[in-house]
């Protein structure tokens, strides 16, 4: 039988699958998490391509039995994250179980490897028939499912009657939920068939072929959500990215001043913008303390910020100061002078007086180089 889904259809979701899982084999490989995650569209890219090779939907096509057997793989990993989910197992104990989910994917292909011929033969589907045959198929391709869909049941509506679920948590459990309603009416469908003989439009297999494609897109989707937030905050696209990219200027000619206080780069893959943010507003507090030494007497003047200047006064203050450090001149002030700015109880506060100085920055850096242009030319 031709399966009901358009070739157009197959390979755009082809495209879809691998794009995702090439971006995160990319981007996201680090944690034992992401690693069995990955394996999520592999299987449902392998199992697609089987699929859309396949010349027929039957049971003695290899290229099917092949295709069942990812199927059964695809639903094995995840099992091994319900698990995880579920146990909070270390990377060991998480990884040798999974070899044996594995193997029972591996047992099953073997299964479904076995029956193709004996199928063809008949010219019958073998889960299809009340025989032995027909029975380890459809246990075969059943049993891993059903285990999965269970412990996916149990956990998401475990996490629906937390009341300390967050909401993207909920929203994930509820589409969980409702994808496994396909399968379940496969299941009921499927042993209708056998035990009271009712007559279905799609056999057993096709309606396999067509819920593993669904799954194939769904399980992609999901976490292409993960991938999508791991993207922006990678570009500094992200709220906290965003902020990042407004204090990379003062940060950067801070820093530059007193190279000294830069923290040591993070081993591993590049840490999320929250923590870089973290990070940056640490030394940037830093070098304000170490530049305060050599910041010019300050003169009174209304709407004060700190220590009677504005803000637009004060970072015209820092510039110098920046650039007597960097000239290597002495401190005007003896002994280290506390910071006029980022010296509040809370993070908030601090980050938006930060904000501030930063916007302001660019012209008070400039009016500094050109005063000291003109100085330089009349001297």
């Amino acid at each position: 039988m031709a399966s009901p889904i358009s070739g157009v259809v197959w390979w755009v979701a082809i495209g879809y699958v691998g794009a995702v899982a090439a971006a995160r084999l990319v981007f996201l490989r680090g944690s034992t998490v992401d690693r069995l995650v990955n394996r999520l569209p592999l299987c449902g890219l392998a199992g697609l391509l089987l699929y859309r090779c396949a010349p027929t939907v039957h049971i003695s096509e290899v290229t099917t039995q092949l295709a069942m057997g990812c199927v059964v793989l695809l639903g094995m990993y995840l099992y091994g994250l319900g698990r995880l989910w579920d146990t909070d197992a270390d990377a060991a104990t998480t990884w040798r179980r999974q070899r044996g989910y594995t193997a029972v994917a591996a047992a099953s292909t073997v299964v479904f490897l076995v029956a193709g011929p004996w199928a063809g033969s008949v010219g019958r589907l073998a889960d299809q028939q009340l025989n032995w045959g027909g029975i380890l198929v459809w246990t075969a391709f059943g049993a891993p499912q059903l285990a999965t869909a269970l412990l996916f049941i149990r956990l998401c509506l475990r996490e629906l009657r937390s009341g300390t679920a967050r909401p993207y948590t909920k929203a994930f459990c509820l589409v969980m939920l409702f994808a496994f309603v396909p399968f379940g009416a496969d299941l009921l469908a499927g042993a209708g068939e056998i035990a009271l003989g009712w007559s279905v439009r799609y056999p057993h297999i096709v309606r396999g072929e067509l819920i593993f494609f669904g799954t194939a897109v769904l399980t992609s989707t999901l976490i292409a959500t993960r991938m999508l937030e791991y993207l922006l905050a990678y570009l500094d696209l992200d709220r906290d990215g965003r902020i990042l990219r407004r204090l990379r200027p003062l940060w950067r000619d801070l820093t530059a001043a007193v190279p000294e206080i830069v923290l040591a780069p993070e081993d591993g893959p590049r840490s999320d913008s929250t923590a870089r943010l973290l990070r940056a507003m640490v030394e940037i507090r830093d070098a304000l303390l170490h530049l305060s030494p050599y910041l010019p007497v300050v003169e009174t003047a209304p709407d004060t910020v700190g220590d009677g200047c504005t803000m637009s006064d004060y970072a015209r203050r820092l510039a110098m100061a920046v650039r007597a450090r960097r000239s290597g001149l002495a401190p005007p002030s003896t002994g280290q002078v506390p910071p006029e700015l980022l010296s509040a109880q809370d993070f908030d506060t601090e980050l938006g007086q930060a904000l501030e100085l930063a916007r302001v920055w660019p012209a008070a850096r400039a009016a500094v180089v050109r005063s000291s242009s003109a100085a330089e030319v009349v001297e």
